[in-house]
């Protein structure tokens, strides 16, 4: 399994991760992780970032709201809906 696979599946337990806990449950690096993510991101996962009381950064995979999916509509057009296939 690839690590851009392995980091989906820890994201998809619906808990919020921090970039060095993920590394640390998959054995690599937070750098190799934030890459991952942005891979993931650009295939149309939407995993949202925001910062905790501590000031780290945490991931978690989400949905995206009408608002976004309307944004994305009117800056692209229906190309942003189009397979990935």
């Amino acid at each position: 399994m690839s690590l851009q696979s392995k980091v989906l599946n820890v994201l998809r337990s619906g808990k919020n991760f921090s970039a060095t806990a993920i590394a640390k449950q998959l054995r690599t690096t937070d750098a190799s992780v934030g890459a991952r993510i942005s891979e993931l991101r650009s295939q149309g996962h939407a995993i949202y970032s925001n910062v905790n009381k501590s000031g780290s950064t945490v991931y978690r995979l989400g949905r995206p709201s009408r608002r976004m999916v309307a944004l994305a509509f009117a800056t692209v057009g229906s190309s942003a809906f189009a397979s990935f296939n």
